[in-house]
């Protein structure tokens, strides 16, 4: 049985971001999570902390499924 994640750090930093209203944008990319500091060029969808919560909530959604 493969290890269920539970994203708890990403999770942590998220929600730190939006309790001390941190003006943050957000990529995910082949499993891979990533805080935009400078000019972004990259090809990646952008999402706010919240936003960002949200689709690791659907990707937990989508990994119990496939259990």
């Amino acid at each position: 049985m493969k290890n269920k994640r539970t994203y708890r750090t990403i999770k942590w930093i998220l929600n730190n971001h939006i309790n001390k209203n941190v003006k943050s944008l957000w990529t995910y990319k082949d499993d891979n999570f990533t805080c935009i500091y400078k000019n972004y060029s990259g090809d990646s969808n952008i999402h706010t902390p919240s936003q960002m919560l949200t689709l690791i909530n659907q990707l937990m959604l989508e990994e119990k499924k496939n259990d």
